[in-house]
């Protein structure tokens, strides 16, 4: 990233970032030191005490992404943060956007985007990655930290530029190549391929990823294919 811009504190650094982009900002990373109104998926709150974690939304203005290609960037942005975490221990993918370690979440994502003639205009990509915590409220089971995980006391601050290292390369490989390339990094990281999960109550098997990212899972003696924003998906024996 050519900027990045830091606060003590902020409602959500997706909202930060997002108000850039309609102000017309390039580029940059917004970074927070605490986040009071964190959001994840499907409108969840997410925990941003100061300094326990790296908090950290990408404004992103994409080449020629057509706007039903746009949730894409999510993949890109989990692939480069697991390659980052896996320089401390073994982060794996739990698709669509989450990351884990010892079958706990460690790291979620949250992806809003404008468009303009059919195409993206702007993109924001949300991290929050527990990093120092030392536990969680009874209501967060599945949630952990790298230090709960590993023992490191790896600052936000350590982390965010080796994040960005490895996100602007599969960034650049999307926008000249499609989500292919970015699939094909993620398969060996996945911790849902292969895995017994649950979806809407239906058990079934993931099975592989679809061009765009869809997941492909055998359910009730079929294939189905499920997209990204339709489900949340459990694992059989925990959160994984």
């Amino acid at each position: 990233m050519r900027k990045i811009i830091t606060y003590p504190s902020v409602d959500s650094t997706n909202a930060a970032a997002k108000k850039l982009a309609l102000a017309g900002e390039g580029e940059c990373a917004v970074a927070a030191a605490e986040q009071t109104a964190g959001r994840g998926r499907l409108a969840r709150s997410w925990q941003s005490p100061a300094g326990e974690g790296l908090w950290v939304s990408l404004l992103l203005r994409p080449r020629n992404i057509p706007a039903q290609c746009a949730g894409g960037a999510v993949f890109v942005a989990a692939l480069a943060m697991a390659e980052a975490l896996c320089a401390y221990g073994p982060a794996k993918i739990k698709w669509p956007n989450d990351l884990v370690m010892g079958g706990k979440k460690i790291c979620g994502m949250l992806a809003e985007a404008g468009f303009r003639e059919g195409k993206c205009d702007w993109l924001v990509l949300g991290a929050g990655v527990n990093l120092l915590q030392t536990g969680f409220p009874e209501e967060l089971p599945h949630a952990t930290s790298l230090y709960l995980q590993t023992g490191a006391r790896v600052p936000p601050e350590e982390l965010l530029p080796i994040f960005l290292e490895r996100f602007e390369p599969w960034y650049a490989t999307w926008q000249e190549r499609g989500l292919i390339p970015i699939l094909e990094g993620i398969r060996p990281r996945s911790a849902t391929l292969g895995q017994g999960i649950r979806i809407d109550g239906r058990e079934g098997k993931a099975l592989d990823f679809r061009e765009d990212g869809a997941l492909i899972w055998q359910v009730d003696g079929k294939t189905e294919t499920v997209l990204a924003g339709d489900v949340s998906v459990r694992g059989l024996y925990g959160y994984v």
